[in-house]
């Protein structure tokens, strides 16, 4: 069984719809659309397959303004930054000593503040972190050696028709360009994606073909796994048909939508027995959704308002390998660390997990008799072992995709 604990927003972000569903269709390179329950068992895969040699990093324990709780996990050459979108700010990390280097500008509504962060990518070729955030169309920059802030991108075009961030970007540091991606709401921003300089001037766009009702509850996911591509994921919480894309070569490439379940109303948010959820990821070969399912909801009111415990299974993944077209229900076992079913995390081109300090000592404990790993991890493992309690920092496990 996991676990999971979620704080419901007041509104979600959203993206795309793609209206197609059914069996998978035969390959020609463009949009594959498939039913998860009648998609075919595929063979198991291993983590391992994926994943090169890992390194572990614990994260400064000696700082209280260090200190995390699960959260996004963003990595760069020589930096781990780990962000949510709980009122917690944006914290940057030595990527080679896990030292806490500061947080990466400030909780609040004054110039550079944020309340809850979308989404964020550290640019060292730029030297700067760049942050978007649910309530606003702004894309904040910080110097990367402070934290301090130095100004908001000027966009060209904004995601009107929704509270909240309605797009992800990428950052090209040489280049000084970010592309957007955007939702195409019925009233909103007339294309699906551009990109532009520093300066707001559009240096290529593509134009909105189709919208969606502004009161549809979806999000965006970017996990910046495909080099030169912003990819984007929508991923809904009321097991709408959901569609996964990347934008390449200044063309959008659809590659997979997916039926989950029951659909029900765009603007209808459920959390019920037997509902699926869903994480998916785009990876430079494969397409990987993370699939569970709900079995038990319990809710309590808090102070900020209301609080959903999830008790969820994990199943079979869906798995399009992006060569042949095949799309399939595979499990993935990971057999760096505990040979159990996994929904890995990928972003920035690797696995990229976060593990508290209880998890960490009761499952490398097991790793380091049965697990596949090489003597250099071992080794690591074993010093990291030797200074951690549970009352420390998470470890942070990063391995690039093969």
């Amino acid at each position: 069984m996991k676990h999971i604990q979620i704080s419901i927003l007041l509104s979600i972000s959203l993206l795309l719809t793609v209206s197609s569903c059914g069996q998978q269709q035969a390959w020609d390179g463009g949009l594959i659309s498939v039913q998860y329950d009648r998609l075919p068992q595929g063979e198991d895969i291993l983590l391992s397959d994926w994943a090169g040699e890992p390194e572990f990093i614990a994260l400064d324990s000696s700082d209280p303004e260090a200190l995390i709780a699960g959260g996004e996990v963003t990595v760069s050459n020589h930096y781990i930054g780990i962000y949510s979108p709980m009122e917690t700010p944006f914290k940057l990390f030595d990527r080679a000593t896990g030292k806490f280097l500061c947080n990466v500008g400030n909780i609040g509504r004054g110039p550079g503040e944020y309340n809850r962060i979308s989404f964020a990518q550290i640019d060292e070729t730029g030297g700067k972190i760049w942050i978007s955030t649910l309530y606003d169309n702004k894309i904040h920059t910080y110097d990367i050696s402070t934290g301090r802030f130095l100004e908001d991108l000027p966009l060209a075009y904004e995601a009107e028709g929704n509270p909240n961030q309605g797009y992800n970007f990428m950052v090209d540091g040489s280049a000084q360009t970010v592309t957007i991606a955007t939702t195409p709401f019925d009233d909103g921003c007339p294309v699906i994606a551009w990109c532009q300089d520093y300066e707001g001037n559009v240096l290529w766009e593509i134009p909105k073909t189709g919208t969606i009702p502004e009161n549809a509850i979806l999000s965006l996911h970017t996990s910046l796994n495909v080099d030169g591509a912003l990819d984007i994921s929508q991923w809904s919480m009321n097991t709408q048909q959901d569609t996964l894309f990347v934008i390449e070569d200044r063309e959008l490439h659809p590659l997979l939508t997916m039926e989950l379940g029951r659909a029900t109303e765009p603007n209808a948010l459920t959390f019920n027995d037997g509902d699926y959820m869903h994480e998916p990821c785009i990876l430079p070969d494969y397409v990987l959704v993370n699939i569970s399912q709900i079995k038990m909801v319990t809710s309590r009111n808090t102070g900020s308002g209301a609080s959903i415990s999830l008790e969820t299974d994990l199943l079979p993944a869906i798995v399009l390998d992006r060569r042949t077209g095949k799309v399939s229900r595979r499990t993935v076992i990971d057999d760096i660390l505990t040979m159990d079913e996994t929904s890995p995390s990928f972003k920035c081109g690797y696995l990229a997990e976060s593990y508290s300090p209880e998890y960490f000592i009761e499952t490398t404990a097991k790793a380091l008799e049965e697990g596949n790993l090489s003597n250099a991890a071992r080794k690591r493992i074993s010093t990291i072992l030797e200074n951690l309690s549970e009352e420390d920092n998470n470890v942070i496990l990063l391995a690039p995709i093969k």
